[in-house]
């Protein structure tokens, strides 16, 4: 049950290139904490004879000591419609020089054939205090670049 306000940050057919990189980087307000409740992540495999490839990449879910550079602000949207207020969390896609790694929440290695979908239970779910950061991103090169639709779901409170 949310206490707080739901909001969610979507990115639709981008390309992620081949060098690791943050796919998101959530940045709160200085007096505003949140909880992440859901991540998605879904890549276009590469397709040689038919067949599509299966590639491994390495997903890293971790606090950060300090803001990356490059890539591109999200604006989220709020999951119901009653919802009037503006989020106040700053989310930035395909940042590129990711920023310091701090601690590391959960790491995994999905397929780019399957989406890669967690809904955190609600003891699970990742709190980012006010003035925090968290990257979500791919800590090594991919191979080659694939194109990308995701999003993050989050509470702010």
């Amino acid at each position: 049950m949310a206490n707080g306000l739901l909001y969610r940050a979507t990115v639709q057919n981008v390309t992620v290139t081949n060098a690791a990189q943050n796919l998101f980087e959530v940045i709160a307000a200085a007096a505003t904490s949140l909880l992440i409740h859901a991540i998605r992540i879904e890549f276009v495999p590469v397709i040689y004879s038919g067949v599509a490839q299966d590639v491994r990449y390495y997903l890293s879910i971790a606090s950060l000591s300090s803001t990356g550079t490059g890539g591109t602000a999200i604006t989220p949207v709020p999951l119901h419609p009653r919802n009037t207020v503006g989020a106040v969390t700053t989310i930035n896609s395909l940042v590129t020089s990711p920023g310091t790694l701090a601690v590391v929440k959960s790491a995994a290695a999905p397929s780019v054939i399957v989406m890669y979908d967690r809904i955190f239970a609600s003891d699970q779910r990742i709190p980012v205090i006010g003035s925090g950061r968290l990257g979500i991103g791919v800590t090594a090169s991919l191979g080659g670049s694939l194109s990308m639709s995701a999003a993050i779901e989050f509470e702010e409170f």
